[in-house]
């Protein structure tokens, strides 16, 4: 089997002297404990958003055969947490069997950790050699390779759209049958809303990463990266027009928030906000912890320019050192990707299955009927284009640029084009 090699950054034995180990507990290849292979599946889904459904899949895979036991190990603040973790783990010497990695961390991962490519997994396993092919579209594994090579399996696949409170939409005088097509659109209903009913108007999710803003910055013309990936181009005039927009919006309509992510959409989810922009993975949990008119609409546009949004979610690695433990890990990560269990993750979460059977799912089929959000996240299936991934050690430190860029723009403390070219000018050093 053709166990990867990759060298280990200075980035990991500091997160060792920073974190830890970061509180994950047996993490690292068990081997063997009462006779069962013991598999270790490092994910990032919290108890109310995604985890149950984990849980549910991890118990069910362990009661339906006595060779293997999966224990499921969560990560907080999501992939950012992930890979902090996994620095610190992998320098001490341990090895989770399964890690779930943002595609925005792609090429960090595949730079500087250890794993056993799905490939070389499908070849080594009986009746496996066409497992990928015939699963999965070619544009689908894409999102798990680096120059050709696959890294992982896609798993979660999500879209930014827009949720909105029809019933604040009523109160502002708005049609709620008629929500924004453009940005143009969300500024002017954010604005009236603000006016006419005192609530907030609009609120795009700020998590520690850069996708919702990429999702907006990309659809009016402007490019994260040159088209081979070694140089950030992110300040440019289109990018600094269409975060422009969304500035005006907080600082001067102050009819849009600027807040952490959870804060923000608990304020969506409570009424106090009429639109929000986030992503396709969050429809489970806002669906139940609304009690408005929840609607859902597919991303704006700007006027003349086409729709381009980044593929958020992730791919699921096998980094297990022990040739056992990784077959068994292709056992669990095989059973998640069954159709039903494929299906029940999108009707939970939100997000897009990878393998096209399992729209067909008709508990899947009943829900998509039901649900503006997940229609429109389903709508905007061709126009994903990937997360912009950053090589080395500056794909972890890209995502916390991009958010401190966020937070001066929004925050008033630059202008656009300043924090976007300080921003591009610091990564593109990095890059040399």
């Amino acid at each position: 089997m053709n166990f990867a090699k990759k060298k280990w950054g200075a980035a990991a034995m500091a997160a060792v002297l920073a974190l830890g180990i970061a509180g994950c507990g047996d993490s690292g290849d068990a081997g063997k404990a009462n006779g069962k292979v013991q598999v270790t599946f490092w994910h990032v889904y919290s108890e109310n958003f995604g985890a149950p459904v984990i849980k549910e899949m991890v118990d069910e895979f362990n009661k339906s055969q006595d060779k293997i036991e999966v224990k499921a190990v969560y990560n907080p603040d999501m992939y950012p947490g992930l890979m902090q973790n996994l620095q610190a783990e992998v320098a001490a010497g341990k090895y989770p069997s399964m890690v779930m990695i943002g595609y925005n961390y792609l090429k960090y991962f595949d730079q500087n950790f250890q794993y056993v490519s799905p490939t070389d997994l499908c070849k080594d396993v009986p009746g496996d050699a066409d497992y990928l092919t015939t699963n999965f579209m070619p544009n689908i594994l894409e999102l798990a390779q680096v120059e050709g090579r696959q890294v992982g399996v896609p798993y979660s696949i999500s879209a930014p759209i827009l949720y909105y409170n029809a019933d604040l939409y009523r109160q502002a005088g708005l049609d709620p049958d008629q929500p924004p097509v453009t940005w143009e659109d969300v500024r002017e209903h954010a604005k009236i809303i603000k006016e006419k009913t005192g609530n907030y108007g609009f609120y795009m999710q700020e998590y520690q990463d850069n996708w919702a803003v990429q999702g907006l910055l990309e659809s009016n013309g402007a490019r994260m990266l040159s088209d081979d990936g070694k140089t950030a181009t992110f300040a440019s005039p289109e990018a600094a027009e269409a975060y422009q927009l969304l500035r005006d919006m907080v600082i001067e309509d102050k009819s849009a928030l600027h807040m952490a992510a959870d804060e923000g959409i608990a304020s969506f989810s409570s009424g106090k906000v009429g639109i929000l922009a986030g992503s396709s993975a969050k429809i489970g949990t806002i669906s139940s912890a609304v009690s408005f008119d929840l609607r859902g609409a597919t991303y704006p546009t700007f006027a003349g320019k086409e729709r381009r949004l980044p593929v958020g979610g992730n791919f699921i690695a096998i980094t297990a050192q022990d040739p056992e433990v990784q077959k068994a890990s292709w056992e669990f990560l095989k059973f998640i990707m069954k159709e039903q269990n494929l299906a029940k993750w999108t009707v939970e979460t939100g997000y897009m299955p990878p393998r096209p059977e399992a729209r067909e799912d008709e508990t899947l089929k009943a829900q998509v009927a039901k649900s503006e959000p997940l229609r429109a996240a389903f709508e905007e299936m061709d126009t994903l284009a990937p997360w912009a991934a950053f090589p080395g050690d500056v794909g972890v430190r890209a995502e916390k640029m991009f958010a401190d860029a966020r937070d001066r723009i929004l925050g008033g403390k630059a202008t656009v084009m300043d924090a976007l070219q300080d921003a591009q000018d610091e990564l593109n050093k990095l890059l040399k």
